[in-house]
């Protein structure tokens, strides 16, 4: 299978996590072959093309590959909600991929990084608070009013990281923290993101496990869950 994705943060992560050893008992899915440097692109312009030429764009690697998997954020400069975003690309890949899936993450990459796991975010970011102050990112950004509490994400998770940036608690950013990140999250199965959650889905329909029925082999719809 081929990614493409809108940007270098998506590849880190994406790229990180697949490449796990075993990964796939930790999807649920069979195993398959991957290798992110050589199965990730990413868009020259980012997001703001995909929707209108995503099809084209993978249209080098149709005799390579024959499934597909389109990743972008929503939260970009683009007034289409994400269920149209998904139906425009789905239309531009359903005649000319077997398998393919559209992954829209609401609002955007930083909605995966946000979790329950303290330590391994702390790991990721290089976390480097001033001296004496004992608070977790989460603490330091509920106290800056960009956290609610009770709340599972920030309300703004990439303006979350990037304050952290500003006030100097973090190591350089760059795509280094999200490689970081996948790579040590202990576990994907808590994790609530409904685009993370479809990214799963098909990839466990695509590689079923052993003794389990054949993946799909008609085109994959673009909704969540199938």
């Amino acid at each position: 299978m081929v990614f493409y994705v809108a940007d270098q943060a998506m590849k880190a992560m994406i790229g990180a996590f697949l490449n796990r050893r075993e990964i796939h008992h930790s999807i649920g899915c069979g195993p398959f072959v991957f290798e992110g440097q050589r199965d990730i692109k990413v868009a020259p312009n980012k997001d703001s093309e995909l929707p209108l030429r995503a099809g084209a764009l993978l249209q080098p690697w149709r005799g390579e590959y024959r499934r597909a998997i389109v990743v972008q954020d929503h939260a970009y400069d683009n007034p289409l909600p994400p269920d149209e975003i998904r139906k425009r690309i789905g239309e531009q890949l359903e005649d000319h991929w077997p398998q393919y899936a559209v992954v829209v993450i609401e609002p955007e990459l930083e909605n995966w990084f946000w979790s329950d796991h303290t330590e391994v975010i702390k790991k990721a970011l290089l976390w480097r608070p001033r001296k004496g102050d004992d608070r977790t990112p989460r603490q330091v950004l509920e106290d800056a009013g960009l956290w609610e509490s009770g709340k599972d994400k920030p309300a703004d998770p990439k303006g979350a990281v990037e304050y952290l940036h500003k006030i100097k608690y973090t190591g350089p950013k760059n795509p280094g923290f999200y490689a970081r990140f996948a790579e040590q999250v202990p576990s994907v199965r808590r994790c609530t993101d409904p685009s993370f959650q479809h990214l799963m889905a098909t990839l466990a329909a695509w590689f079923p496990p052993a003794g389990t029925a054949t993946a799909y082999t008609t085109t994959t719809t673009t909704e969540y869950g199938q």
